[in-house]
């Protein structure tokens, strides 16, 4: 019963959408029909302003820490990764947005920080610094998702069992394929600067 109730409401809490929000009830008008379509935070700098995109990656960040840090009071720290897949489900898959939503970057650095704060932190800098760096946001995303199973595995001694294991790399796995068309770009060389999706 505690596995369901965490599932459903981790999916709920990830459903608050920042950009949508924001373009909603700010500007009057739906992000996903703006720019590149996607309810995420690069959009949200390109349609509404820096502003209002750094407002949005706050808001999807801090609801997946707050997500976590409410699980893991509860019911405790076992049911955080279970949370954190359900929670960037959620994000991706809004169900008063028609499942369209973003790609789970910054949901997945707030869920995961409060997991494994050594890892995220370290797979935050180096996501900042290499897309800082070449404004490729997407490539250095898709970076983001493969390097943290990695320094989980490697730093997260002791944080995580097989099962908990498993959620952590189906909430990265689901955030490489929402960021499948950024790859197939980036592999043609067609991936815009400052593009991608958070």
């Amino acid at each position: 019963m505690a596995t369901l109730f965490v599932a459903i409401f981790s999916y709920l809490m990830g459903t608050i959408s920042g950009s949508f929000l924001i373009g909603k009830y700010h500007f009057n008008m739906d992000i996903r029909t703006k720019g590149s379509g996607n309810a995420g935070t690069t959009n949200a700098i390109r349609v509404m302003g820096i502003k209002f995109g750094f407002l949005t990656f706050l808001i999807d960040f801090l609801k997946g820490v707050l997500t976590i840090y409410l699980v893991k009071h509860t019911f405790g720290p076992s049911y955080t990764y279970l949370s954190m897949f359900f929670c960037v489900i959620g994000h991706d898959f809004p169900f008063y947005m028609h499942f369209k939503g973003g790609k789970g970057v910054a949901t997945t650095m707030g869920s995961s920080l409060l997991i494994g704060f050594l890892p995220t932190i370290l797979s935050i800098l180096i996501w900042g610094i290499g897309a800082l760096a070449t404004r490729l946001i997407s490539l250095w995303s898709v970076v983001l998702y493969c390097l943290l199973p990695v320094l989980y595995f490697f730093l997260g001694k002791g944080l995580f069992n097989d099962v908990q294991f498993v959620f952590l790399l189906l909430t990265c796995l689901l955030g490489i394929y929402r960021h499948k068309e950024n790859i197939k770009r980036l592999l043609h060389g067609e991936e815009k600067k400052l593009g991608g999706g958070l």
